[in-house]
């Protein structure tokens, strides 16, 4: 199941769990998703080969659904939006002036930097967002932002910085992975595991190119567990570079083929260009992953859960050099020679990571906007 949908039904149930009186819509082209009664399944073509023409059909689509639900809520009630860009197909209802119902925006990204990205149908999209976008998030009676910086460029681009908002960065199912069972430690080999649908700003990129200039004697190897637009570019660089026999792709994979890798690796890899999307900032569900199973990694950013000491993150410049492998060998050497360093991040998990934990500020953040007090700002 994809990083995205883990998260939102993870969501869903921890809130039903702590008594709000909640369901979900999901939209999905998979049919297994249905896991309770709680939980609406809305089918919708997800591949990214749709032509023009099918993806309005779906973003008309989605618009009704959403509308429907909007229309079908009291003035006591409120809809939480993972923040959709279609913006020219959105229902009238979204309008404040349409509805009795709260209207709350998740955002994960600064959504017009990261259509600069992307190409096709995306620089339709892009348009959309930089013309109405701030007038859309005026709508809005609330912003939820996974970090600090994300929280406060959405309220600069609404002109408002009075509108109730609350910084909840991503969590993780820490019981949903397993812990891992690191591999004997060695100096001959090292292996590095990336795992995500990659995507350009992940700056695999630099770590390529970080193989490629190193002549070290320790050997490493890459693993790349994932789909992406971004493998194409990926798989051309390494046969450029001739690192066929240190970059392994994987493909997608789950279940127990997973635990084999985080089991076979010594250091995970999360995002190295979250840069090229104009953030400092990051909350990635993969990172949650990796602490929730103890694996150490290394990245290019802050991430607000984590301190700036946490000793299990080797952190490297935001900016295009290539990855210094050394520094990375060094760092395994000084993690691996704690053979208690997966329990140990695993206990940081369960503490400060866990959906449970993020769910209860949630519940109390939207419990206050419905009753019409004022959330305190985080």
């Amino acid at each position: 199941m994809a990083g995205v949908f883990k998260k939102e039904l993870n969501k869903i149930s921890l809130l039903k769990n702590l008594g709000s009186d909640c369901e979900g819509v999901l939209f999905t082209n998979q049919d297994t998703y249905v896991l309770n009664n709680y939980i609406k399944i809305k089918s919708i073509k997800l591949n990214t080969t749709l032509n023009l023409i099918q993806r309005i059909k779906r973003a008309r689509y989605i618009a009704h659904v959403i509308g429907n639900e909007i229309k079908n809520l009291g003035n006591k009630d409120c809809i939480l939006l993972r923040y959709p860009y279609h913006i020219f197909y959105y229902p009238k209802n979204i309008l404040k002036k349409h509805r009795r119902c709260k209207v709350i925006f998740e955002h994960n990204t600064k959504e017009i930097d990261e259509f600069k990205l992307l190409s096709g149908y995306f620089s339709q999209i892009f348009l959309q967002e930089l013309f109405l976008g701030g007038f859309i998030r005026s709508q809005a009676d609330a912003i939820v932002g996974v970090t600090d910086e994300i929280t406060q460029y959405q309220l600069k681009r609404c002109h408002d910085p009075r509108k109730p908002h609350i910084t909840i960065g991503n969590g993780f199912d820490v019981a949903s992975a397993p812990i891992r069972h690191p591999p004997t430690y060695n100096t001959t080999t090292h292996h590095l595991l990336f795992v995500a649908n990659v995507s350009h700003w992940h700056g695999i990129d630099r770590l390529i190119r970080g193989l490629a200039s190193y002549d070290g004697e320790t050997g490493i190897i890459l693993h790349v567990a994932g789909e992406g637009a971004e493998l194409p570019n990926l798989k051309k660089l390494v046969k450029d570079y001739g690192l066929t026999e240190n970059v392994i792709f994987h493909g997608f994979v789950t279940g127990q083929p997973l635990d084999e890798l985080f089991n076979t690796c010594h250091i995970a890899v999360g995002s190295l260009g979250i840069h090229r999307k104009g953030l400092t900032q990051t909350s990635e569900l993969k990172v949650r992953e990796y602490c929730a199973r103890g694996i150490p990694w290394i990245i290019a950013c802050r991430d607000p859960d984590f301190p700036d000491d946490f000793p299990y993150i080797h952190r490297i410049p935001a900016d295009e050099s290539p990855v210094n492998i050394e520094e990375i060998i060094e760092f395994a050497k000084r993690i691996c020679n704690d053979p208690d360093h997966p329990q140990k991040m695993r206990e940081y998990a369960l503490d400060h990571l866990d959906w449970s934990i993020k769910m209860k500020r949630l519940k109390e953040f939207l419990e206050d906007l419905v009753h019409e007090s004022s959330p305190g700002v985080s």
